[in-house]
């Protein structure tokens, strides 16, 4: 079964930060007779300016100024599309090598379909993604019109109908999924992690402690939001220092000067991985638990399933992404956390980086065909740049590629090179995802 929620997995990430540079960056060659038919990527955009209004919560949280970005706050940085060009050369090249596209060149319009949530910083990551593994081509992205609202494909929303029932059942999950007592119990546990946050943002003689004598973190209270129509939300020391964590890790991605980052104040990756293992359970508290995650997550689910089986599509997106040879989605962390739980995929460490689903990373959806015993097969990736790709802007090729981490599936029985039936992969889809505890 799968792991339970556990406070200290950043301990497990950090060994990985030790393993060799070439650790996930696995040999992805198939065996003889396999051929690749079909790759759907579901992308996490690119770097950004902080999303965090510094006027409210945050800025109360700390007597130092928070840093002004050139960017305005939630859209793509420069940097964040250079790093995306070197992500979509990459994958160019790789793809040449498996002959589901030419190495060079330009594809045929149907071989390639890009398509991207419909907010500035997704429609620019997308863009920037096609520049760089398809130069000069005019390979179109994909959105709806109306940009800075959510499409409904990539939209983690709670889309059933928030009754007693509903809500009662899906606090029961998220509190599971969290383990011992819950929410609060998680927060007890993350009690060290918010003890260093408040050194960083020295937080005792910031204006909620002075002002509002709310001086611990860990002691503040927790709620969790659940809407009909809105993302799925926690309130309380979790959400805040999510929202600095993530400040945090965008300077250092941005390029920052290191004492910038964080003042000065988080320099080894022990810090690094205290301060990210916050964010990564907010979010995977909130998307991971097997309720949320089947509503949040089933529209999204429904788009890459419908593009690898090839058949069932009804709007002219949906047909067009099954038949391209490539379908590039675009999306949010959110997203991708909600999409591995609903998947049931087991518990993953993602070495070189901090974030759970890092910033430009993606899952990478693989069709093959066993000629030899004439079966389609499923792969799962993680593929993404490591930390200090991201914050060098390093160039992405096959002799220096990102890392790749291959993903098992529950219900999708995988051999030792990742391939499993991509008939179990069907079945399993088909079932709903059983309501459990996770540990037990």
């Amino acid at each position: 079964m799968a792991k339970k929620l556990d406070w200290r997995w950043g301990a497990a990430a950090l060994a990985g930060l030790l393993l060799p540079l070439t650790a996930g960056a696995a040999d992805n060659g198939a065996p003889p007779g396999y051929q690749l038919e079909k790759v759907v990527i579901m992308s996490r955009h690119g770097i950004r300016a902080p999303l965090v209004n510094y006027g409210d919560v945050l800025a109360e949280s700390t007597p130092h100024p928070w840093p002004v970005w050139k960017t305005p706050g939630g859209l793509l940085t420069p940097k964040g599309g250079q790093v995306e060009e070197q992500v979509g050369a990459y994958f160019r090249a790789w793809l040449g090598t498996t002959g589901l596209l030419a190495a060079e060149g330009c594809p045929a319009p149907e071989q390639v379909f890009t398509y991207a949530n419909s907010l500035p910083r997704t429609i620019d990551t997308a863009t920037h993604f096609v520049a760089g593994a398809f130069p000069g081509c005019g390979v179109r992205v994909t959105h709806q019109l109306l940009v800075g609202t959510m499409d409904p494909t990539f939209n983690p929303i709670i889309t059933a109908d928030v009754t007693d029932t509903f809500r009662r059942e899906a606090l029961r999950s998220i509190n599971d999924h969290a383990g011992e007592g819950g929410i609060d119990g998680l927060n007890r546990r993350l009690a060290p992690n918010y003890a260093f946050l408040e050194q960083v943002l020295d937080y005792p003689n910031s204006n909620t402690c002075k002002k509002e004598k709310r001086c611990s973190l860990a002691e503040q209270p927790s709620q969790v939001q659940l809407t009909q129509g809105k993302e799925p939300g926690i309130t309380g020391p979790l959400r805040t220092a999510t929202g600095a964590a993530d400040a945090f890790m965008l300077q250092y991605y941005e390029g920052y000067p290191l004492n910038d980052v964080a003042w000065g104040k988080v320099s080894t990756p022990a810090q690094w991985q205290q301060l990210e293992a916050i964010k990564n359970l907010y979010h995977e508290t909130l998307f991971g638990s097997p309720a949320i995650a089947a509503n949040a997550a089933a529209p999204l689910l429904g788009f890459i399933r419908q593009a690898l089986d090839g058949t069932h599509g009804k709007t002219p997106d949906e047909q067009a992404a099954q038949q391209a040879k490539l379908a590039v989605l675009v999306g949010h962390d959110s997203n991708i956390a909600s999409l591995l739980a609903a998947l049931n995929v087991q518990d993953y460490q993602l070495p070189e980086q901090y974030e759970r689903t890092p910033i430009s990373g993606a899952v990478v959806f693989q069709r093959w065909h066993d000629s030899h015993a004439n079966r389609d097969l499923l792969k799962v990736e993680y593929v993404y740049p490591t930390t200090e790709q991201i914050r060098n802007n390093s160039a992405l090729t096959l002799q220096t590629p990102p890392q790749r981490v291959t993903l098992r599936l529950n219900g999708c029985p995988a051999d030792a090179q990742g391939f499993c039936p991509f008939s179990d992969f069907q079945q399993a889809m088909a079932q709903p995802r059983p309501e459990t505890t996770k540990g037990k």
